[in-house]
């Protein structure tokens, strides 16, 4: 009995040992695994402020995240990355849109995910949130980053159809070309992925917009020496040097410049062309800086879709209807104004379109207009205006011709229409003749001084709605002049949402 309750004891230590031995092991390849793993962004100039104690977490902290296929595993948290429970980078958010909310989807590969962010709110998606948050929209707008390491168009429309369909998203936004690139796929294909996810946009109703992304050496940037042996060494997945595709990365940007079936298009590759200094920290990652240029280039446009959907900054006044829209220049907010003037003649009208910085709070001078008016996607009127002071204003009178002449003074150096105290500006033609929805874009070609052209401030985008007059309708019955009174002011205090009885009223 003694020898075998030795054997067992023996039989037990031995397993001991054994699961003793195991776990030093385990411990031993873990830490023989973090000395082996190595971000580029480690020796890289961008991050040279940084201890390497914080450099090192920030590797570790990307290397470290758990993924099921292509997807994060939901619920994880490192010192710089939070992955929710529904397996997104960032905050929190519910299965079932709340009302009141305008959910904005953004898809990429890592760089938009934000390999080497700082932090949640350092990514491209974060510096967008930021940037919406100083908006009040009178609604909430959520951003979230739907980014997934090694994404490519591919990826991106299985996602967008089997997963981000059923958050409700409002705004779809994608980051796309370098993963696309690395991976040999033909620009036809990309392109295919391309209208397939703008399609499945238009049939789940929301916008849907395609960026491609810039890489170093594909664009004009002049790059770091750093930056420049990225462009040369950096490689395809067959190992083969990526410069090389730099005519399959026109042709990709060929091919979305001719897609008509998105809400827009747009070809980044030329973002970081002005900006000097260290942006990337390999061929195609960027730093926190780099994040946020990206995220202001989208700003404008993604403004003005969510302005146009929801109506912001469009209010009634007594004094007539007045609707704004604003897009950024040089970090500035440049806010558009278009007015309807009251006007004591019921048929003529009078508009005033003016220009103001809002981030300096004064008007924004010498401004030359591209506008466009449009109704039912009927363009109607497309010229150009100067401001010397900024204000633009001219009458318009409605008449039933086909098309629209304008009245005024020229300055032939911009080609533009200007004000004048002794030529009045009037437009004359079918513009507020009928009812409807008419649709003031507003481009503008200078601003500040006469000769500074600037071609990035297009998109302001404005829309007033001409209704006919309520009028009494006359009855005559029996000598008595009746009045449609009752109807007229159901609609008034139903309106405005009045606390009268009316049925007291009109007992």
């Amino acid at each position: 009995m003694s020898v075998q309750v030795s054997y067992k004891k023996q039989a037990t230590l031995g397993i001991i040992g054994i699961a003793i031995l195991l776990l030093a092991i385990e411990a031993i390849a873990n830490v023989w695994w973090v000395t082996q793993i190595r971000c580029e962004f480690e020796q890289n100039e961008i991050f040279q402020n940084f201890d390497e104690v914080e450099k090192r977490q920030l590797c570790l902290d990307f290397y470290n995240l758990k993924t099921s296929g292509d997807e994060l595993i939901p619920n994880q948290s490192t010192e710089s990355i939070t992955i929710n429970g529904l397996g997104f980078r960032g905050a929190e958010f519910s299965i079932i849109k709340p009302p009141d909310t305008y959910r904005i989807f953004m898809v990429g590969g890592s760089t938009m995910f934000g390999a080497g962010a700082t932090s949640d709110k350092t990514t491209i998606p974060g510096y967008l949130q930021q940037l919406l948050n100083e908006k009040d929209f009178g609604f909430d707008i959520d951003v979230i980053n739907s980014g997934i390491q090694g994404a490519d168009s591919y990826a991106e429309l299985k996602l967008i159809e089997q997963k981000l369909v059923r958050f409700s998203p409002d705004l779809v936004i994608i980051y796309d070309g370098w993963n696309d690139l690395r991976a040999n796929n033909a620009p036809i294909e990309v392109k295919e992925n391309w209208e397939n996810m703008c399609k499945f946009g238009k049939e789940s109703d929301f916008d849907v917009i395609i960026t491609l992304q810039p890489i170093a050496g594909f664009g004009n940037k002049v790059l770091t020496k750093q930056e420049l042996k990225y462009a040369e060494t950096g490689e395809d997945y067959a190992k083969n040097p990526l410069i090389d595709s730099s005519s399959v990365y026109q042709d990709y940007a060929k091919n979305l410049s001719e897609i008509k079936t998105c809400t827009k298009t747009f070809d980044l590759r030329d973002a970081f062309d002005t900006k000097t200094g260290p942006i990337y920290w390999d061929q195609g990652h960027v730093s926190d800086r780099g994040n946020s240029i990206v995220a202001k280039s989208l700003f404008n446009t993604v403004f003005s879709i969510v302005s146009e959907n929801y109506g912001f900054s469009t209010f009634e006044t007594e004094k007539g209807i007045k609707k704004a829209s604003s897009l950024l220049y040089d970090d500035r907010e440049i806010v558009v104004t278009v007015e309807l003037l009251p006007s004591h003649e019921s048929e003529n009208k009078k508009v005033k379109i003016s220009t103001y910085d809002n981030t300096n709070k004064d008007n924004v001078l010498n401004v030359t207009y591209l506008l466009a008016i449009s109704k039912n996607n009927e363009n109607l009127l497309r010229e150009y205006f100067f401001a010397k002071d900024g204000i633009l204003i001219f009458d318009v009178f409605p008449e039933d011709f086909n098309q629209v002449q304008v009245f005024g003074e020229k300055q032939y150096d911009h080609n533009a229409y200007v004000m004048s105290d002794v030529t009045p500006l009037q437009v004359k033609g079918p513009i507020f003749s009928t009812d409807g929805i008419y649709t003031f874009d507003t481009e503008l070609r200078t601003i500040d001084n006469i000769n500074n052209w600037v071609f990035n401030l297009s998109g302001f985008h404005s829309e007033i709605n001409i209704e006919k007059d309520i009028t009494f309708e006359e009855t005559f019955t029996e000598n008595r002049t009746s009045f449609q009174t009752e109807d007229f002011l159901r609609k008034i205090f139903s309106y405005y949402k009045t606390p009268i009885l009316l049925n007291e009223i009109f007992k």
